[in-house]
């Protein structure tokens, strides 16, 4: 079976391939901004749902393979979670269009905001699947996040092997994120459960004051890393 990390490799490949798609599909539109904006806000949407529906379902067979390995000892049907964000995606498709509008008609920057919103977008049934079928599952205690890169703030939430067992925890993802998470079971080997600030960082909403201390930990125990 894929280990998170190979999943996690996969799931890259299936964000790229929607990012890529998204791109095209601007680089075909023609006319004035307006015009542009509309030919993204009637293609994007369902681009986006196409992909998402790969998400959801590589996170799916991910998870019951993770199931299987750790030998969970209850029956379970795992199901997947592509939630429905029209609204929220065709407000991130026009604020990506806005460069359009300005006096440059900048399409480089088009093209940039649409990777983050469409990234994103796509990623998030991956880890909704996940997590939706943790709380569900009677055999996993939680999850953990597999990290992609050296972004602090993601190493901070992955750090230790941190295992998320508070059913309300979030998965924080910032733009162009390509961590994962992936389900930790009854039995098997895991890290030791979240800490404090962990669980302050994967909040949904922090105040002004949580986010300073968090930065200001990130600073301190997570220095930047170069070259």
């Amino acid at each position: 079976m894929a280990t998170p990390s190979e999943s996690r490799a996969d799931l890259q490949l299936v964000t790229a391939a929607a990012v890529e798609d998204a791109q095209a599909v601007f680089a075909s539109t023609s006319g004035t901004p307006e015009a542009r904006r509309l030919q993204l806000l009637d293609t994007v949407p369902s681009l986006i749902g196409y992909y998402s529906d790969g998400s959801a379902a590589l996170a799916a067979d991910f998870y019951e393979e993770s199931r299987e390995l750790a030998r969970a000892r209850t029956s379970f049907q795992v199901t997947v979670t592509v939630a429905d964000r029209v609204v929220k995606i065709r407000r991130g498709i026009a604020w990506a269009a806005e460069p359009l509008f300005g006096a440059t008609h900048d399409g480089d920057d088009v093209d940039g905001r649409l990777a983050q919103v469409v990234q994103l977008e796509t990623a998030r049934p991956y880890r909704d699947t996940i997590l939706d079928n943790r709380k569900r599952d009677p055999d996993s205690i939680g999850w953990a996040r597999s990290a992609a890169g050296g972004c602090k703030f993601c190493r901070m939430l992955a750090d230790r092997g941190a295992v998320y067992r508070e059913r309300s925890a979030n998965f924080a993802a910032h733009p162009h994120c390509h961590c994962t998470a992936y389900p930790v079971f009854k039995g098997g080997e895991h890290g030791p459960e979240a800490n404090a600030v962990q669980y302050l960082a994967s909040k949904r909403s922090r105040t002004p004051a949580q986010r300073a201390y968090i930065r200001a930990y990130l600073n301190e125990n997570y220095p930047d890393t170069h070259g």
